[in-house]
């Protein structure tokens, strides 16, 4: 145990001890929380901030019969191609009903390529301050939370839509956390399916 006693030699060791470790720690450390319960659809654990491998890591929040999520899934495939050198998008289904062979099933009907998770304990909901279908959270490298909400305003509520989104919420935030900038707008509200209660 380190005791002070005036020894400045001491303390600068000490400091630059603490400093090495810190460079040792993996970046990912602080995102643990937020991964407990978060499983692949073979049922293992899953670190989405270790697939990332330091990308910004984007979460898609989706369940299968929602059809406004379900319409936003060529938007989402598209962004997910065109920002993956940066970012590693996930799509997260938090539904605990859903079998894994309907999300199987959902992901081949709508055409999906990316990686999909299920949240189990609904432990990255409440990290992201999910309320519906489909939200986004983008999230640092670091596994700070930088942005959640909507996709964008195609939707201005349950039922009725825009021709087309006039403002894009997702790509503004996801742009910033690439370029390692402040997100334009830290939340907006997402219109959606909101989630079940589930016991």
């Amino acid at each position: 145990m380190f005791v002070w006693r005036g020894d400045r030699p001491q303390v600068a060791r000490l400091l630059a001890v603490l400093t090495f470790l810190a460079v040792l720690l993996p970046p990912f450390a602080c995102s643990q929380f937020r991964t407990k319960g978060i499983v692949d659809l073979d049922g293992r654990a899953a670190d989405p901030f270790r697939i990332a491998g330091g990308k910004v890591v984007v979460f898609l929040f989706v369940r299968t019969d929602c059809p406004i999520s379900n319409r936003y899934a060529p938007a989402i495939q598209e962004m997910s191609s065109r920002y993956e050198k940066g970012a590693e998008f996930f799509l997260v289904y938090p539904v605990r009903s859903e079998t894994t062979e309907q999300i199987r099933n959902h992901l081949k009907e709508y055409g999906y390529k990316l990686a999909a998770l299920r949240d189990l304990d609904r432990g990255l909901v409440r990290a992201s301050e999910t309320r519906v279908t489909p939200e986004a959270a983008v999230y640092s490298p670091d596994g700070r939370l930088l942005y959640h909400g909507r996709i964008d305003d195609w939707y201005t509520e349950f039922g009725r839509s825009r021709q087309a989104p006039t403002t894009h919420e997702l790509s503004s935030a996801v742009e910033a956390a690439i370029a390692r900038k402040p997100v334009p707008v830290a939340a907006e509200p997402a219109v959606g399916c909101f989630l079940p209660v589930e016991p």
